[in-house]
């Protein structure tokens, strides 16, 4: 295809979607690539640009491994994939009659069993699978349709056939990042999207919503959860994005519990009922009773709870069966066996290796096929063949050989390909389209579009994104505008979910995320505020004495936690700076700023839920400044490498004035800012601890409390207020007493007691709670003390040892509110263990 402007040339064999066989542009494709071509490279890099900076900001990453330090930004194209309306029709009514046949097969699977009666499939097909749970025979969902939400994997062969390469059905993913691709998409070009008349796909999530609704049938306002996994799962991002979407809150298997018949979910108010379940985890880990595999995960007692009608899921606890691979090769007959009829959508072709004959045909044409695994498992992948040398495929047939029923067989198709922007040019890239479907009505829904996803390069095979390849936006074009739709509906369901997620209580372990989200935030910053003032010091030109430098970085180690550090006998305190760079950077130090500030990736990953989209870009702003300055503070050592750490110290102080102007004042954000006014008071208790109480100083003037208003950004209100030397009262008076000084211990104190009572509410009893009696012996601790008794030294030793036990007495009073706190409020709960049953050990 050639233009004015640039040139994409098909660079393969296969099936092209923007060029035909005479090498012009498909018809569908004429206005998108005249507006595309008008843009011009540099302008379409430019969005591209744009495109990823909003995935950035969004917090959009696919990331396999969990690591937290590492962005993986989730990877789009800006060029979608775009098939006609009249194309997608074909497409549509042959996903929605695929997903009606696997309702009938899961349906009879787990009842009459008549595939097998009827000798359409092998009874090993089914007995020999691990995704046959035996647990669910006769479990049935209410209502007509037993799977209600499905995937299909397609690919287009060279002759521009659609072939389903693969079926998922236990916890499909790729909505909430179709979902994503199309905001940004929609963000970055507004004006094609628009005058392309896409097809909108919110209608597909209304669906869903409504059928999830439909499933409880004893309430007007059912419950609704959705259940992931964890918040350090490779789709971590999509769960939290698609339950803020559909208006369900995201909860963890240990947030939820087995009770008298049903399913509870613990939170702070109690136990609440739970009516459905919208799970995204495999059968393998939701109930350790059943699969005797998921020790210290799941919910213990669901199987029997499902069966007893006290809980219905979606999808049922069993229909992995339906991702059995070898059911791709029995399903013309299981459609004649059903419907009477062939498929309209085929399946790539398939063999079984437990069937004798297909095992001949594989180990006669080994070379020319994909081998897979007939149980979908973590780090088991597909395997092409003709990729492998001799001895890799000598051991793999072994491996098939010895146990064939375990393996299939399938072509290996070679996908068709589209153009994707590699720099200033289009590159042809392989694709793979996942689409979906929503039990709706007396059939299914189908999402107008689906995920697409591409290889990282032309000739690869591996299109996954633990391969490095991209992602397309799906547009299906309409030959009229849209109405478009909203996922909520201004419905009496709509209103009464919305009352009923305004008075929700949130899980124990979200409030536990809150909590060390708002402490490790402040433990960060004060770290980082403290190492900055040990620079300053270091390099300033009015250096400290030895005595005062011994006694500030000492400091800097019992503050952070970081020890040996200064207080080692072999500290060296001429040269401190490379100690006072592990303090900043080392990641597997623990109290290191690097270890805090994963911490609040950590924290915040678990809550990501509940943040806005601009504390997630702050998020994402401390994961870069982390990577930054671990690349650049080794060189910054001998030119202020103070100036370093500035960039991280105003994230974390835009993080908390964000929370401040943008989180409702509810319970969420009063146990994120209990968390950081605790942690606030106990790091300048242990401040003031280690460097004022000391005998460094010359009667009344300390030089150290110059260093530590500094670290407590009050240098410049001492200043204005004392206009005086560095007095130890006027010093105390600010830093402990002074209620309108933010920085101060009496302000933290009198935050912690205002939060806990606004916790408690109405459900306050006569007696205080001991998180509340700590605050309180703390204030009155501090209020009964004098400034005169607390400035005066110690003849004997020269310290101020009246400051020194009040110090020591409002540190023992924090802790123990602190440990009071985890104790009322936090969960917990060290999951399930696995019972060992004699006999009946692993061998």
């Amino acid at each position: 295809m050639l233009t004015d402007r640039f040139v994409y040339t098909p660079q393969h064999e296969q099936y092209d979607e923007v060029v035909d066989q005479d090498g012009q542009i498909r018809e569908h494709w004429h206005y998108p690539m005249r507006v595309m071509n008008a843009m011009g490279v540099d302008a379409l890099l430019e969005r591209q640009r744009t495109a990823k900076r909003i995935l950035r900001d969004d917090g959009a990453s696919y990331s396999p491994g969990g690591q937290l330090n590492v962005s993986h930004t989730w990877n789009l194209d800006l060029l979608p994939l775009i098939l006609s309306s009249q194309e997608w029709e074909g497409i549509e009514n042959a996903l929605r009659e695929r997903a009606e046949l696997l309702n009938l097969i899961l349906s009879d699977l787990y009842g009459e069993r008549s595939l097998i009666l009827n000798k359409v499939i092998p009874p090993a097909v089914l007995y020999s699978h691990p995704g046959f749970l035996r647990a669910c025979d006769g479990i049935r969902l209410p209502g007509e349709h037993q799977l209600i939400f499905h995937a299909s994997d397609l690919v287009r062969s060279a002759n521009g056939e659609w072939l389903v390469i693969g079926d998922r059905t236990q916890a499909p993913s790729g909505t909430g990042y179709a979902l994503e691709n199309r905001t940004v998409l929609r963000r970055v070009m507004p004006s094609l999207f628009r005058d392309a008349h896409v097809h909108r796909l919110s209608n597909f999530f209304l669906q869903w919503r409504r059928k999830l609704a439909e499933l409880s049938q004893t309430k007007d306002a059912p419950l609704v959860v959705y259940l992931t996994q964890g918040a350090f799962k490779e789709n971590s991002f999509e769960d939290a994005y698609l339950a803020n979407y559909l208006g369900y809150p995201l909860v963890q298997s240990r947030d939820l519990t087995v009770r008298k018949g049903g399913l509870w979910l613990k939170s702070l108010e109690g136990l609440r009922r739970v009516d459905v379940v919208l799970r995204r985890i495999d059968d393998s880990v939701a109930d350790p009773v059943v699969s005797r595999q998921s020790f210290g995960q799941g919910i213990p007692g669901l199987t029997e709870v499902v069966r007893a009608g006290g809980v219905v899921i979606a999808n049922p606890l069993g229909s992995g069966i339906l991702e059995n691979p070898v059911l791709a090769k029995y399903m013309p007959a299981i459609a004649r066996h059903f419907l009477g009829r062939d498929l309209r959508l085929n399946s790539v072709p398939t063999w079984w290796c437990g069937d004798a004959a297909d095992l001949e045909y594989v180990k006669a044409h080994f070379a020319d096929l994909l081998i897979r695994h007939t149980c979908r498992a973590p780090g088991r992948h597909s395997v092409f063949v003709a990729e492998l040398n001799a001895e890799e495929r000598a051991s793999l047939l072994a491996k098939v050989l010895a146990n064939p029923v375990d393996y299939v067989a399938q072509s290996a198709v070679r996908p068709s390909q589209t153009p994707a922007l590699d720099g200033k040019v289009f590159s042809s890239r392989p694709l793979v389209l996942r689409s979906f479907t929503v039990a709706s009505g007396s059939s299914y829904s189908v999402m107008p579009g689906g995920l697409t996803q591409i290889g990282s390069h032309t000739d690869t095979q591996h299109i996954v994104s633990q391969y490095g390849g991209g992602s397309k936006d799906t547009w299906i074009i309409a030959s009229e505008p849209e109405v478009e739709d909203s996922v909520f509906e201004p419905e009496k369901l709509a209103r009464q979910s919305q009352a009923l997620d305004r008075n929700f209580s949130l899980p124990s372990r979200v409030i536990d995320n809150l909590f060390w989200f708002g402490r490790y935030a402040e433990r960060a910053e004060s770290g980082l505020r403290l190492v900055r003032t040990a620079f300053e010091e270091l390099n300033s030109i009015e250096p400290l004495s030895p005595e005062s430098r011994r006694v500030l970085l000492c400091s800097v180690t019992h503050v952070t936690g970081t020890y040996p550090g200064f207080t080692a006998k072999t500290a060296d305190f001429n040269a401190p700076e490379h100690e006072l760079l592990d303090i900043v950077s080392n990641r597997s130090r623990p109290g290191s700023i690097a270890h805090c500030l994963e911490a609040i990736l950590h924290s915040a990953d678990g809550v990501k839920e509940l943040l806005s989209n601009d504390m997630l870009r702050l998020v994402n702003d401390i994961r870069d400044g982390m990577e930054f300055l671990n690349k650049n503070l080794k060189s910054s050592l001998q030119a202020a490498p103070d100036e370093l750490l500035d960039p991280l110290i105003t994230s974390l102080l835009a993080l908390s004035g964000l929370s401040q102007e943008s989180m409702v004042r509810g319970r969420a954000w009063r146990f994120m800012e209990m968390g950081r006014r605790l942690e606030r008071a106990q790091k300048t208790v242990e401040l003031l601890t280690r460097m004022l109480v000391v005998n460094v100083g010359d009667g009344q003037n300390v030089p150290l409390l110059k260093p530590v208003l500094a670290s407590l950004e009050s240098r410049i209100v001492y200043k204005r207020y004392y206009r005086s030397g560095y007095r130890l009262d006027k010093g105390m008076e600010l830093l402990l007493f002074d209620r309108e000084n933010p920085r101060s211990v009496m302000f933290q104190l009198e935050s912690l007691r205002s939060h806990l009572e606004e916790v408690l509410g109405p459900n306050k009893g006569i007696q205080l709670t001991e998180d509340m009696r700590c605050i309180l012996r703390a204030t009155n601790t501090l209020l009964m003390s004098r400034l005169d008794e607390l400035a005066a030294r110690d003849e004997a030793s020269g310290e101020h040892l009246k400051l020194g036990e009040l110090l020591s007495q409002l540190g023992s009073d924090l802790k123990a509110a602190s440990q009071a706190l985890a104790d009322r409020y936090f969960d917990h709960a060290a999951g399930p263990q696995p019972v060992e049953m004699s006999g009946r050990g692993e061998t």
